[in-house]
């Protein structure tokens, strides 16, 4: 990534702070809440889905958490 792209970046995620007041618990809020737009539109994968489905699969192939 050059350093333009970089200091994009960088430039993006001060104006989204700043939109917030600098404070780290709306700025939290703000991420979980489009976090969960995202989930919900269905055009993204999440790291942690591909993780889930990988363990929803093994646990039908053993019968489940415990067994």
């Amino acid at each position: 990534m050059s350093d333009y792209e970089i200091d994009e970046v960088r430039r993006i995620r001060h104006e989204i702070s700043a939109e917030h007041g600098h404070d780290l618990r709306k700025l939290a809020e703000h991420y979980h809440i489009l976090e969960n737009e995202l989930r919900e539109c269905g055009q993204f994968k999440f790291a942690d889905q591909q993780t889930n489905e990988k363990q929803s699969a093994s646990q039908q192939h053993t019968g489940g958490c415990g067994s």
